[in-house]
C-alpha cells in the first residue's frame, strides 16, 4: 500500500477520559501528554512506531528518550528521530516520567531488577511485554503505578488497536496517559486485565489471520487464470475497500453481505461452500485456541 494511502487511512485522534480513543487527526494527544518525559526501554519495531506516533501528535523530541542494549538500534533511533538514547535503563528512568517497557517477555526480569531502585510513585510504567501480568509487574516494582497494554503490528502504520489494563495504583490520569500514547498509533480501549488474552487472540494475532486470508484469495485468483499482479491488486483493493465501506456505512457485516449476495448469484454460490465447510465455526475454534495459548503463556 502506498505511503500516501496509509496516511489517509491513519486514525490519530482520541477522546479524553473515555475508554475508546479513536481517530480524527486534527485532535492532538498534546493536552494529556504536555510536559511529560516519555522513555522507551527497548526501541525496536513497536517502540519506534510509538515514538513516530507521538512526534506526529506534536510531542517534542526533547521529551522523548530510548534505552536499548543494541548499539545499531540506538544509532537508528537517533538518526531517525533525533531523540536522546542510552544503553543504561537506569539513566533513562531517572530522566523520564513515563517508562514504556517495549522488551521481550524473557528480558523483563532483568529489566525490572535494573529499574526497581530508580522508580517511585511519580512514575508510570506501561508494559507491552506479551503475557507479563500486572501481578508480576507490581510484585517487582512495588509502589509504582503500572499499566499493561496489548498492541498489534498495524500500529507501525498508524492503524493499530490496543487493549489497556491499569493496575490498582494507577489513577484516572495515568489511564488517560496510556490511552493517549497508544491512541497516537490507532485506537485503544481500556479493559479489565482478564480480557487481554482475548484481545491478544483477536487483534494481537489478528493481522496474521488477515494475511492468511489474503494469501488464500490471491492463490485462488491465480488458479482462476488471473495474472499474479492483477490477482494481488484485486484482492488487496477489495479488502481495503470492504473495510472502508464497513466503517463508512454504519451497518452490520450481515447487512452488507446481503447487499452483495443476490439470489442464486455468484456470491451466494461461494458463501454456500463456506457455510458447508463450517468456516465460521473453524474461525471461532482458531481464536479460542489462540486465547487459550495466551493464558498458558501468562506469568
Amino acid at each position: 500500500m502506498a505511503e500516501s494511502k496509509i496516511q489517509n487511512l491513519r486514525h490519530t485522534a482520541w477522546r479524553t477520559r473515555q475508554s475508546v480513543w479513536r481517530a480524527k487527526s486534527k485532535i492532538s494527544a498534546w493536552p494529556v501528554l504536555r510536559g511529560l518525559r516519555i522513555g522507551f526501554v527497548g526501541a525496536g519495531t513497536m517502540g519506534q512506531a510509538l515514538i513516530q506516533g507521538l512526534m506526529a501528535q506534536g510531542v517534542p523530541r526533547r521529551w522523548l528518550g530510548a534505552a536499548d542494549a543494541n548499539m545499531k538500534t540506538r544509532h537508528t533511533v537517533r538518526a531517525r528521530f533525533g531523540i536522546w538514547t542510552t544503553a543504561d535503563n537506569t539513566a533513562l528512568a531517572e530522566r523520564s516520567d513515563v517508562i514504556i517497557l517495549a522488551v521481550k517477555p524473557q528480558q523483563c526480569p532483568e529489566v525490572a531488577r535494573q529499574l526497581a531502585g530508580s522508580l517511585n510513585r511519580r512514575h508510570l510504567v506501561i508494559s507491552i511485554a506479551a503475557g507479563v501480568t500486572l501481578r508480576w509487574l507490581v510484585a517487582r516494582l512495588p509502589g509504582v503505578p503500572i499499566a499493561r497494554v496489548m498492541p498489534n503490528l498495524p500500529s507501525t502504520v498508524g492503524c493499530g488497536f490496543a487493549g489497556i489494563s491499569a493496575g490498582r495504583g494507577a489513577t484516572r490520569r495515568h489511564r488517560d496517559i496510556a490511552l493517549a500514547i497508544f491512541g497516537s498509533v490507532g485506537a485503544a480501549v481500556e479493559l479489565p486485565e482478564r480480557h487481554l488474552n482475548a484481545v491478544t487472540a483477536v487483534s494481537g494475532s489478528g493481522p496474521a489471520y488477515v494475511f492468511f486470508l489474503v494469501e488464500a484469495l490471491e492463490r485462488a485468483a491465480r488458479s482462476l487464470g488471473l495474472p499474479a499482479p492483477v490477482a494481488s491488486a484485486a484482492v488487496r483493493w477489495t479488502l481495503e475497500g470492504s473495510v472502508r465501506l464497513l466503517e463508512a456505512s454504519g451497518v452490520s457485516p450481515a447487512e452488507l453481505i446481503s447487499r452483495v449476495a443476490s439470489k442464486r448469484g455468484t456470491t451466494e454460490a461461494a458463501l454456500a461452500v463456506l457455510e458447508r465447510r463450517r468456516v465460521a465455526a473453524h474461525v471461532i475454534e482458531a481464536l479460542r485456541a489462540a486465547e487459550r495459548r495466551a493464558r498458558e503463556l501468562n506469568v
